[in-house]
């Protein structure tokens, strides 16, 4: 059997030795019986073998163990939502299922950290039938309506006696076996892996239930490095068209390691329930966004085009600041320990195209150094594209063509153009606000590409693609607040991601030489931003330090 390295699914599957007489394997709740009761079974993970003694199960025994574990981890999640005082009012009496319910509330090993936290909302326009649909028939969709706090996912069937259950428990609806990877816009904050069942099952008419609940209690060798416990979703009608939910989070994870982030982590902010239920709202919010201040004429299919584009570009932006970026694209080239990270696009042939990344904290409010880099991302792009001989001779403010965006203005995707010596050039920029994660990111797009997708509405690639990555190479910027208070606390931290382009008939070039050419870029930026949104100003050449990925000036 093929295994993944990690990170990456594990399939939750039993690793079993290539010998052909074997007997049945219950891959569901990895249950494995060997020709002798105490025969040494080899997992291909492990480079010694362990003598197992394990009691052997029937069919029955297994549906039941299984029936018990999904029963406990149901109970678990309404008690959560009543602990904390929301709409339920009692728990399910579902037996004594203490032993089970017990092992979920075991204290973390040293090293490791428990997070829990519940939020309610009301969900517009949404019925609590097509909520539960969303969580549980189609994994990609509730990576897309979770992203960017959900990073990437997969999904696949349940097997074995969990199979069998679903089956025989008509009152769940549906059962996954889950791989998601959570990340947050920075290479300081380790990704976390988590494997895990989901199942969604009706309570009564009108009322359902989502519950996860970690593979550890069915794989204990699942490729993760965080625990899902006991975790969910309740959703209820709220009146004709809308729904109410009850959002649970309850995970183990390793302990925060001391940086720029360790606030807004320990705080439960950057990961709790409340998070969820915003980032939920606000993709809802985005795929009803409408057009505004038309210049060109627009395809009524554009919209698509434009939010598949944008969607793309943020994963990119994503995937290079994650703990393992993907492979097949992307090579880190600075250590681990370098707070400057430099990634090289092994998909961009037309140029030697790498990316720069940093993060650092600014001593503004979220809200202000937004509206600042909003308008200095354009700018920077344009610059990287054509080079300084060309830009002097744009215009100086390029020409809004439209706007896309929700009616709260939380997201706004925007086209502008510039018309320069050698014709005219075409940025688009996604402009993302909320409380927790906002993200300003542009990139320039051809005339034959606007022509193609936005006057036209010729179908691209992105809106089909299900790769982990589209190859687009965004630049910008990603801001979340340093503590509590939203867009308004006092202090920012902001990711800073940058293409940078080299003839490959040029001159060779080695990794020192695009740190300094980022560098130069992150200088810019830092003493920008002090001098026109922190008020400090700065005289001479101002040296960015960086030590465990903070800045400051010397």
């Amino acid at each position: 059997m093929n295994v993944k390295p990690f990170p990456g699914p594990s399939c939750i599957r039993l690793y079993a030795d290539d010998d052909d007489d074997r007997d049945f394997v219950d891959e569901g709740f990895a249950e494995k019986k060997g020709k002798d009761k105490d025969q040494t079974i080899p997992r291909r993970d492990l480079s010694v073998a362990f003598k197992t003694y394990k009691r052997q199960l029937s069919n029955y025994q297994r549906l039941q163990l299984a029936n018990n574990y999904c029963k406990a981890a149901y109970l678990e999640v309404m008690s959560l939502a009543k602990e904390a005082g929301t709409w339920v009012r009692a728990k399910p009496r579902l037996g004594n299922l203490d032993d089970l319910v017990n092992e979920f509330r075991t204290p973390p090993l040293p090293g490791r950290k428990m997070e829990v936290s519940v939020a309610t909302a009301v969900i517009p326009d949404v019925l609590a039938s097509e909520i539960a649909e969303m969580m549980t028939l189609s994994s990609n969709l509730w990576s897309k309506l979770l992203f960017p706090l959900v990073k990437y996912v997969e999904g696949s069937n349940v097997v074995g006696s969990l199979q069998y259950l679903s089956y025989a428990d008509v009152s769940i609806k549906a059962a996954v076996q889950m791989y998601a990877e959570l990340q947050l816009p920075t290479t300081l904050v380790p990704t976390r892996y988590f494997e895990f069942l989901r199942y969604g099952k009706e309570i009564m008419d009108g009322i359902y239930i989502i519950v996860d609940v970690s593979s550890r209690y069915s794989d204990p060798f699942a490729k993760r490095n965080s625990e899902r416990r006991p975790s969910g979703v309740i959703i209820r009608e709220h009146g004709p068209e809308d729904c109410e939910i009850i959002w649970i989070e309850n995970v183990e994870v390793d302990e925060t390691r001391e940086n720029l982030y360790s606030t807004i982590i320990g705080s439960n902010l950057a990961y709790g329930a409340h998070r969820w239920v915003t980032t939920l709202l606000w993709n809802l919010k985005r795929d009803k966004s409408s057009f505004s201040d038309l210049k060109i004429d627009v395809h009524p299919g554009a919209g698509s085009f434009l939010l598949a584009l944008t969607q793309a570009m943020k994963r990119f932006f994503m995937e290079c600041v994650s703990q393992h970026p993907d492979e097949t694209a992307l090579t880190v080239i600075t250590s681990g320990e370098d707070p400057i990270r430099i990634l090289h696009n092994k998909k961009l042939n037309e140029y030697i195209s790498f990316v720069g990344v940093n993060s650092f904290r600014v001593q503004a409010k979220p809200l202000s150094v937004f509206q600042f880099l909003m308008k200095k991302d354009l700018q920077l792009e344009q610059f990287r594209v054509f080079g300084d001989s060309e830009t002097n001779e744009v215009d100086e403010e390029p020409e809004l063509l439209f706007t896309f965006g929700t009616d709260d203005k939380s997201n706004i995707i925007s086209l502008h153009k510039r018309v320069t010596k050698e014709g005219i050039v075409y940025g688009l920029q996604e402009a993302s606000m909320d409380e927790y994660c906002s993200f300003i990111l542009s990139k320039t797009l051809t005339e034959d590409t606007v022509n193609a997708h936005i006057v036209c509405g010729n179908k691209s690639i992105y809106e089909d693609s299900k790769s982990r990555m589209a190859n687009i190479t965004p630049s910008g910027f990603a801001i979340m607040p340093d503590g509590p208070g939203g867009l308004h606390c006092d202090a920012s931290l902001v990711t800073f991601l940058v293409q940078l382009y080299y003839d490959p008939l040029g001159n060779p070039v080695d990794v020192e030489f695009v740190r300094k050419d980022f560098l130069s870029d992150l200088n810019s930026i830092i003493r920008e931003l002090n001098e026109k949104v922190v008020g400090e100003k700065t005289n001479g050449i101002e040296i960015i330090h960086l030590t465990q990925g903070k800045a400051s000036c010397i």
